[in-house]
């Protein structure tokens, strides 16, 4: 067999086996699964095992973390969420369309750059999760970002000392993995580079709170008494009480990702 078609085939079986665990634990839709496995594919091929390792922790360490923290504290956010916690395509791009993009970037050129902008990717992706959802496991309330008022846990737009101190370990976790798996030994450039990717990532997730705080649709929910992100429930809209309706929470994340990747990029230009 050719090695052309085994650098294709590993991906695919790979990545295929991966859709197989993450459909039996439902930790994601179909459309999820198919987009993930696409993603995973693309990210394998372009950056090697070792990049494709980088994504795995970040969907493995995020699936960890909420379940642990929905045990550990029973904290019901199916009234403030618009979706449940299996992933469908739009989260999954959302997450990883931007790194799946820099993965790409950098299989064509092979420019530092790009392996940077994949990294502050999955760094904004991880730091932002894990601060959401290790965020619930705060024995204070969150308060928002914006005016420090308590707001409900899982709220957009709510920061924690925990959730806080999350983002930057998240964050940290994937630069100091980035580094460990492009570096041959003791590069000070490459060092450099984790070290953007990392408050990058942090960047990105404050990015995420501040915009969800801001422009973020959330609406109120009169049967519950609450402000919620689902504009609607039983096909009855919702009142818009702040933000903009057509930006949810995928679209959030999208958005806070791409600032942590141009943070990064803008960065890496100047110091290569």
């Amino acid at each position: 067999m050719s090695s052309e078609l085994m650098a294709i085939l590993i991906p695919v079986l790979v990545n295929a086996a991966v859709l197989v665990v993450a459909t039996v634990l439902q930790l994601l839709t179909i459309s999820g699964g198919i987009s993930a496995f696409l993603l995973g594919s693309i990210i394998y091929y372009f950056t090697g095992f070792k990049g494709w390792v980088l994504l795995i922790f970040f969907f493995v360490s995020a699936n960890i973390i909420g379940k642990l923290g929905r045990f550990v504290r029973a904290v019901d956010t199916s009234k403030i969420h618009k979706k449940g916690s299996k992933r469908d395509w739009v989260q999954v791009f959302a997450n990883g369309g931007i790194a799946g993009v820099s993965a790409l970037l950098y299989g064509l050129t092979g420019d530092l750059v790009a392996l940077t902008m994949f990294g502050a990717s999955l760094a904004a992706s991880t730091s932002d999760t894990w601060a959401s959802e290790a965020g619930i496991l705060s024995a204070t309330p969150p308060v928002s970002i914006i005016t420090f008022k308590p707001v409900p846990p899982g709220m957009s737009g709510g920061i924690s000392w925990v959730g806080s101190v999350s983002a930057v370990a998240g964050s940290l976790l994937i630069g100091s993995s980035w580094y460990n798996a492009y570096s041959s030994g003791e590069n000070i450039k490459l060092m450099m580079l984790a070290a953007i990717i990392t408050v990058s990532g942090v960047v990105g997730s404050f990015a995420d709170s501040y915009l969800g705080a801001t422009i973020q649709g959330h609406y109120w929910d009169p049967e519950n008494n609450l402000i919620t992100e689902r504009s609607s429930q039983d096909g009855i809209p919702f009142e818009l009480c702040r933000g903009i309706r057509w930006i949810d929470n995928d679209m959030v994340n999208l958005i806070s990702n791409v600032i942590a990747v141009l943070f990064a990029t803008t960065i890496a230009f100047i110091i290569l």
